[in-house]
C-alpha cells in the first residue's frame, strides 16, 4: 500500500507540472458539506483548497488537499485535479471539475469527485464559486454528494 501511495503521489505532481506558465499563480479555499446519498440530512464538514497550474483562461490542472468528516471520521484527501471553465457567458461561467487521489486517516482508501457549478467573476484576479459535485469512497464502496462555496485567486 505504501508503494501504491508513492506512485500516486508521483503522478499527481508529474502532471500537475506539466504545464506551468511563467510566474502563474492561482489557488481556491471552498468549505462546505458532503453527506452520503441516501441519508442527505446528516451534514459533514468538508474543506477543500487547491494549488492551480493555469493552462490558460479556462483550463486548470493542479493539486488539492482539505479536511473531510464522513461519519464521525476524520480524513485529509490529497489529490490531483482539473477544473474547466466552459465558453458560456462573462460574469458567471459554468465550471466542471474533477478530483482523484487518496484519503488519508484512519479509514484511508482512495476516492474520486466529479462536478460543477459556476465561477462568478469579481473582477480580472478573483472569483466566488458556487460548486456541487458526486464523490466515490473505493474502499467504502459508497457515495457522497458535496456543496461547497469558495473564493479563487488568479495572479
Amino acid at each position: 500500500m505504501l508503494k501504491m501511495k508513492k506512485i500516486l503521489t508521483l503522478f499527481i505532481f508529474a502532471v500537475a507540472m506539466t504545464a506551468v506558465p511563467a510566474r502563474a499563480f492561482s489557488m481556491d479555499v471552498q468549505g462546505g458539506v458532503v453527506n452520503h446519498v441516501s441519508d442527505i440530512t446528516s451534514f459533514n464538514l468538508n474543506v477543500f483548497g487547491h494549488y492551480w497550474f493555469p493552462i490558460d483562461q479556462m483550463l486548470f490542472v493542479g493539486i488539492g488537499t482539505g479536511y473531510q468528516e464522513i461519519d464521525n471520521v476524520s480524513l485529509i484527501p490529497v489529490a490531483g485535479s482539473l477544473w474547466v471553465r466552459l465558453p458560456f457567458g462573462r460574469t458567471v461561467l459554468p465550471v466542471a471539475t474533477g478530483d482523484w487521489g487518496y484519503l488519508i486517516g484512519s479509514d484511508h482508501q482512495m476516492f474520486w469527485r466529479a462536478g460543477g457549478g459556476v465561477d462568478i467573476k469579481n473582477g480580472d484576479y478573483s472569483s466566488i464559486m458556487l460548486m456541487g459535485g458526486y464523490q466515490f469512497l473505493d474502499h467504502d464502496g459508497k457515495g457522497y454528494v458535496y456543496v461547497q462555496a469558495g473564493i479563487l485567486v488568479e495572479i
